[in-house]
């Protein structure tokens, strides 16, 4: 990878951040730099996902570089829980990236996370070189869906702030941006009026977010924000009515990647913290086992799973009426 000196400038809804340092362009036009590239394209649309943390390295600055074989091989199992959810609806394409590892998180809070998003300029490289190879090279004008998770989710505010932003002939292609597991606030939005959070189920250019928790959650959670704003993967309603389980068209079992139907959990919307609540599930057995990031009672690691057929199902909705207009 050839080495050259950059300044990078990068804007978000709260932070400005501008760094000059040494960053390897990492070649998207090699196939093994992608998690995720279809040799045929079957649908319509596609989804462009950005995986959340799976860095385990041990190295001085908490990262993984974006050829850390561990965390490429991590990676490959969770986008079997997470953006296969769209499997059948979307073309799936997914590039690995420069990651921080979650001791990089821990007694943390949402304002440093987001810092610490735009002090991985390495990581932002990559993801903005693989958007400049997508779109050029594999994306023919085809309408796409974002997905993303935590860390992953952390960079998509970047991208839908800046890079959009700076692309309209691309950003006027978005069906939505599925922004799970992190924080999209209302701060967020009013520094940002070119994007919009979601308030239905079939409107289109629209920013989903949403995280789990348990009714009795306690403790430290780093992904907590003021005015975060969260939709059901329900009902896809903003409502706080709880949609009972019943009507969850199903849940991914993670470890025998099989669907129960009707799914495992209900949700209600929370708006005062920006969650849903989930309550029929068991703590216990579904908590992410993250206690310095999370405390106890998140379902953080299950915010994919629990609503697996309904993220598909919603998906197939956005993309047609998109491609209806």
């Amino acid at each position: 990878m050839k080495k050259i000196l950059i300044i990078l400038l990068l804007f978000t809804g709260c932070f400005v951040g501008c760094f000059a340092t040494e960053i390897s362009n990492t070649d998207y036009s090699v196939d093994s730099n992608w998690l995720s590239k279809p040799a045929k394209n079957l649908y319509s649309a596609d989804v462009f996902y950005i995986y959340p943390t799976v860095c385990t390295s041990l190295d001085k600055n908490n990262l993984c570089a974006v050829d850390n074989q561990k965390m490429r091989e991590t990676a490959k199992n969770v986008i079997k829980l997470q953006a296969e959810a769209f499997d059948t609806v979307a073309n799936i394409y997914a590039p690995f990236y420069t990651q921080y590892n979650f001791r990089a998180f821990e007694y943390s809070n949402y304002e440093k996370v987001q810092k610490d998003t735009l002090d991985n300029v390495q990581g932002l490289s990559d993801i903005y070189g693989a958007l400049d190879y997508y779109f050029k090279n594999l994306n023919q004008g085809r309408p796409f869906i974002f997905v993303s998770h935590s860390q992953g989710s952390a960079l998509m505010l970047v991208v839908l702030s800046d890079y959009m932003k700076k692309h309209p002939e691309y950003y006027k292609n978005m069906v939505a941006a599925y922004v799970i597991g992190y924080p999209v606030t209302r701060e967020y939005l009013k520094s940002n009026p070119h994007l919009k959070f979601a308030k239905k189920a079939d409107d289109t250019g629209v920013i989903v977010s949403y995280d789990v928790q348990a009714p009795d959650k306690s403790g430290i959670n780093v992904l907590q924000a003021k005015n975060q704003l969260v939709i059901n993967p329900i009902n896809w309603s903003r409502g706080q009515k709880t949609v009972k389980a019943d009507k969850n068209l199903g849940s991914l079992d993670e470890k025998t990647l099989q669907i129960t139907t009707p799914g495992i959990a209900d949700a209600k919307v929370n708006k005062k913290l920006g969650v849903i609540i989930c309550s029929t599930v068991d703590t216990e057995k579904y908590e992410i086992k993250l206690p310095k990031l999370f405390g106890n009672g998140s379902f953080h690691g299950q915010d994919f799973q629990f609503y697996f057929l309904n993220l598909r199902e919603n998906a197939e909705v956005r993309i047609n009426k998109f491609l209806n207009k």
